[in-house]
């Protein structure tokens, strides 16, 4: 028993895992003999679709909104999640992954291996953090995961290998970096401007030909109603513009906010996945790289 599950833990190490957005729908199965590790593949994808087929109604619909694509760990021995009901470890799930990057859907059962609380921001939507092995996966859908976790370990190589190199050549050239920068915002912010200027000097200029136009009006009244004129849509759009500042603001912290609590979660449990030696290693490339660094420029 012992050695199985060491089996099972080393594998598990060794599947490449990705963070993938996914549709999940799940529910538990009652009968056993639908995950009997001993049943062949297809006589299992058979009696999986009929409790599918069977459960459908009560699942939720898929709206592709925030509170139904979940950011998964997955891999093709299994999936971790967060999900709203508290499971047991030993539970047998039926789940429906659609693939949102892929537009693919897999249909899996799958064993409970563990469950814990989730991150600190998932604990009023999604409070438990679920772990999951694939049983008797179809031959088609573990090919199927296996492309679409290749393609996407590519895809992070190349983001990975551009942000590496982005920051490789700010440590070299920090000066340098950092006056590209600031020279990059300030042409930002000229342009900005100007733009800015543009648009108020043609508001400007079609409201004064408009009010002399309906008026008929001298310069210096046109001018004068103008500048009420504008005062007073100023005070009427500021409100609701300062409520769209605020809104926008206010979601731009949260999805700030999420974003670290998830990075962070997700870093832990990379952290926690590797081995002694892999941090060993990790932790003192770090340091000799910062020494190097400083002694450098000091």
């Amino acid at each position: 028993m012992d050695i199985n599950k060491a089996n099972n833990n080393s594998n598990r190490r060794r599947a490449f895992r990705i963070y993938e957005q996914v549709d999940l729908f799940f529910h538990k199965s009652d009968s056993e003999d639908e995950i009997q590790e001993s049943i062949p593949a297809n006589t299992i994808k058979e009696s999986l679709a009929k409790s599918y087929i069977a459960s459908e109604q009560s699942l939720p619909d898929s709206l592709n909104q925030e509170n139904d694509s979940l950011n998964v760990n997955i891999s093709t021995s299994g999936i971790s999640f967060t999900c709203k009901e508290e499971l047991v470890a030993g539970d047998h799930l039926i789940i429906r992954l659609f693939l949102l990057s892929s537009m693919k859907v897999v249909i899996a059962c799958c064993k409970v291996v563990y469950i814990k609380p989730s991150n600190p921001f998932e604990k009023n939507h999604y409070p438990f953090q679920v772990g999951a092995q694939f049983v008797n996966l179809k031959p088609e859908d573990q090919a199927l995961l296996h492309r679409h976790i290749k393609k996407k370990k590519t895809q992070g190589l190349v983001i990975n290998g551009l942000l590496a190199s982005f920051i490789i050549a700010i440590l070299i050239m920090p000066d340098m970096a950092l006056e590209l920068f600031l020279g990059l915002c300030s042409f930002l912010i000229d342009e900005l401007i100007e733009i800015a200027h543009l648009m108020y000097e043609f508001i400007e200029f079609s409201l004064d030909h408009l009010i002399e136009m309906t008026f008929h009006t001298d310069m210096q009244n046109t001018q004068t109603i103008g500048f009420y004129t504008q005062i007073f849509f100023g005070v009427v759009i500021s409100y609701p513009l300062i409520r769209i500042i605020y809104s926008t603001s206010k979601s731009i912290f949260f999805a700030i906010r999420v974003f670290y609590c998830r990075k962070k979660a997700s870093l832990f449990y990379y952290w926690g996945e590797q081995t002694l030696l892999y941090k060993t290693g990790l932790i003192s490339s770090g340091v000799m790289t910062i020494t190097c660094y400083l002694l450098f420029f000091i």
